[in-house]
C-alpha cells in the first residue's frame, strides 16, 4: 500500500467520497444536456436543421467522449483515480464556457468536442473507485446513488437552461449584453463555471487499494502517461498504423486492419449520399465546399461516427496484442458483449426520446422555455432519482437470490417503456405530457445500476476502468452517436418530429435479444473469472 493509496478513515467517508462524485456527476450532465433546451433559440439564432442539433448534441460529443474515454479508462486503471477526474471535470467546465462564446456551428462542434473528451474521465474512474469503496454488496446501491447525478443534472439542464434565457431577455431586452452574449450563450457560461470549485474537491479524494474488498489486490503502475500513449496510438488515425508496427502484430492482423478500414470508409460514403439525398435541399446546411463536394451536417456526422468506428476496433485488435487476458475478459465473453450490445441500443432508445422532449413539448404546446425548462426539469430529476435508486436497491436485492438478478431488473426496466411513449408524445397537454414522462422516467432509468454493477464483477480489478470504459463506449458512440441525429434526420426528411421521436423504438427486438444471451451467460462467466483470467495469461494471487 503506498501514500497516495491510503484507505478510507471511517465508513462515513466513503459516504462523503459518494457525495461528491455525484455532485461531479451532475455537472456533467447539466454541462451536456442543457443544449436540449436550447435547442431552439440555437436553430433560430445560427439556421439549423434537426439534423444537424442531433449532430451538435450527439455524435460530436459522443466520439469525442467515447475514444478519449478509451485512454482514460486505461489511466484510471493504473493512476490516481480522483486527480484524473479532477482534471477532467476542470477541462470540461472549461469547454462549457467556451460554449457560450461561439458564433457558428463550427465552434460549438469544437467546443462540444472539448466537453466530450473530459466527461470522458468520469465514469471510468468513478466505477473503479467505487468498486473499491464499497463491498460487493453494496455496488450496485452505490451506483445507483451515484447515478442520481444523472437525474439532478437533467433537471438543472432543463431549468436553469429555460430559466436563464427568459432571465436574460427580461433584464437585457434587445438592448447590449454583458460581453455582447446571446441569452443561449449565456447559459453555458453560468452553467459552466461551478464546475471549476468541484474540480477541487475532487482532486483531494483520497484514492483507496484496488481490489482490497475482493481478495484480489492488483498492483498499481505509477506511470500514468506510457499507458495513456499507448492507448492513444490505438485509436487515432493513422498513428494506428505505426501502433500495429511497434506491437509488430502479424500479417493477419494488418489484413483485417485493413479491410475494415476500407468497408467503413466505404459504409460512411454511402451513408453520407445517401443521407444528403433524402433529406431537402431546404433542411440542408452546407458548411463549405470541397470542390464540387458539399460538406453538409450529414456528412460530418457519419465522417465522425466512421472515425469513432475505426477507433473502437483498432483499439480492441491492439488490446488483444497487449493485455491479452484485458481483451479476452471483456470482448471474448458472450455475457459482456450482450451486455455492452443492450446498453448501447438502449441508449439510442433514451437519447432519441429525451434529447428531442423539451424541444417538442415547446413547438406543440407554444409554451415559454422557462415554463417547459422548470416542469421538465422537476419531473426529469423526480424520475430519475426514483428509478435509478430503486432500480439499483432492487439489482442488489435480486443479486441475493440469483446471479442473474441484477440482469432480470435491467431487462424489465429497458423494454418497459414501450407502451407508455406513445400515449406520453400523443398527449394533449404539457400536463398529461410530464404525468406520462414521470412513468416513463421512472422505468428507464431503472436499468443501469445493475447493469454497471454485473460489468464490474465480470473483470478482474485493475481492469474495471478498461471494462467501464468500453461500456460507456457503446453507450455513447452509439446511442448518443445516432440517438439524438436519427430523430433529426427523420424529421428532416419527413417533417414529423412525433414519428421521428417514436421511431427509435424500432430497436427493441434486437436489445431484447441480446440481454437474452448475457442472461443466459452471467453465472458461469462471473463464477469462473479467475479460471478465465489465468486461462488468458493473468497471473493472480488471491489473499
Amino acid at each position: 500500500m503506498t501514500p497516495e493509496a491510503t484507505p478510507p478513515t471511517s465508513g462515513r467517508y466513503r459516504w462523503y467520497v459518494l457525495f461528491v462524485l455525484t455532485l461531479a456527476l451532475a455537472l456533467s450532465l447539466l454541462d451536456r444536456q442543457v443544449l436540449t433546451i436550447l435547442a431552439g433559440p440555437i436553430k433560430a439564432d445560427l439556421g439549423l436543421s434537426d439534423a444537424e442539433i442531433g449532430l451538435l448534441y450527439g455524435t460530436t460529443f459522443a466520439v469525442f467522449y467515447s475514444l478519449f474515454g478509451i485512454p482514460l479508462g486505461r489511466v484510471a486503471d493504473v493512476w490516481l483515480r480522483g486527480r484524473l477526474m479532477a482534471l477532467g471535470l476542470l477541462g470540461w467546465s472549461a469547454m462549457t464556457i467556451f460554449s457560450g462564446f461561439a458564433g457558428n456551428l463550427t465552434q460549438l462542434v469544437i467546443a462540444r468536442m472539448g466537453v466530450g473528451v473530459g466527461e470522458a474521465t468520469a465514469n471510468s474512474a468513478t466505477y473503479s473507485l467505487l468498486s473499491d469503496y464499497f463491498p460487493k454488496e453494496q455496488r450496485a446501491t452505490a451506483i445507483a446513488i451515484y447515478s442520481c447525478g444523472v437525474s439532478f443534472g437533467l433537471g438543472l439542464s432543463l431549468w436553469l437552461g429555460g430559466g436563464i434565457v427568459d432571465w436574460w431577455h427580461a433584464w437585457f431586452g434587445a438592448g447590449p449584453t454583458p460581453l455582447g452574449l446571446k441569452a443561449w450563450q449565456a447559459v453555458f457560461v453560468l452553467v459552466g463555471l461551478p464546475g471549476v470549485f468541484v474540480a477541487a474537491m475532487v482532486w483531494r479524494l483520497r484514492e483507496p487499494p484496488r481490489g482490497a474488498g475482493d481478495g484480489l489486490v492488483q498492483t498499481e503502475l505509477k506511470r500514468p502517461f506510457p499507458a495513456f500513449s499507448a492507448e492513444l496510438l490505438a485509436i487515432l488515425p493513422p498513428l494506428t498504423l505505426a501502433n500495429l508496427a511497434i506491437l509488430r502484430a502479424p500479417r493477419r492482423t494488418w489484413i483485417v486492419h485493413v479491410l475494415v478500414l476500407a468497408a467503413i470508409v466505404a459504409a460512411a460514403a454511402a451513408l453520407i449520399v445517401f443521407t444528403n439525398g433524402i433529406v431537402p435541399a431546404a433542411r440542408r446546411h452546407v458548411l463549405f465546399h470541397v470542390g464540387g463536394f458539399e460538406i453538409t451536417g450529414h456528412t460530418v456526422q457519419w465522417t465522425a461516427l466512421g472515425i469513432g468506428m475505426y477507433g473502437v476496433f483498432s483499439w480492441a485488435q491492439s488490446l488483444r496484442l497487449r493485455d491479452a487476458p484485458a481483451y479476452a475478459l471483456i470482448f471474448r465473453s458472450p455475457a459482456m458483449m450482450g451486455l455492452m450490445a443492450a446498453a448501447s441500443l438502449n441508449m439510442i432508445l433514451i437519447y432519441g426520446l429525451t434529447s428531442w422532449a423539451p424541444f417538442y413539448a415547446v413547438v406543440t404546446y407554444k409554451l415559454p422555455l422557462a415554463r417547459v425548462g422548470l416542469e421538465m426539469g422537476i419531473v426529469a430529476a423526480s424520475a430519475g432519482l426514483i428509478g435509478t435508486y430503486f432500480g439499483g436497491v432492487l439489482a442488489d436485492w435480486a443479486r441475493r437470490y440469483s446471479p442473474r438478478g441484477r440482469l432480470y431488473v435491467s431487462f424489465v426496466a429497458m423494454v418497459g417503456s414501450v407502451p407508455i411513449a406513445p400515449l406520453m408524445f400523443a398527449a394533449p397537454t404539457l400536463e398529461i405530457m410530464l404525468a406520462w414522462w414521470l412513468l416513463l422516467g421512472t422505468i428507464v432509468t431503472a436499468w443501469l445500476a445493475g447493469m454497471a454493477a454485473a460489468t464490474q464483477e465480470l473483470v478482474l480489478p485493475r481492469m474495471r476502468g478498461t471494462a467501464a470504459a468500453a461500456l460507456t463506449l457503446g453507450m455513447t458512440m452509439f446511442g448518443l452517436g445516432l440517438g439524438p441525429y436519427s430523430v433529426g434526420l427523420i424529421s428532416d426528411a419527413t417533417g414529423d418530429l412525433h414519428f421521428a421521436i417514436l421511431s427509435v423504438y424500432a430497436v427493441i427486438p434486437l436489445l431484447a435479444l441480446c440481454m437474452l444471451v448475457a442472461i443466459r451467460h452471467v453465472a458461469a462467466t462471473e463464477a469462473n473469472l479467475v479460471e478465465r483470467a489465468r486461462a488468458a495469461g493473468e497471473t493472480i494471487a488471491v489473499k
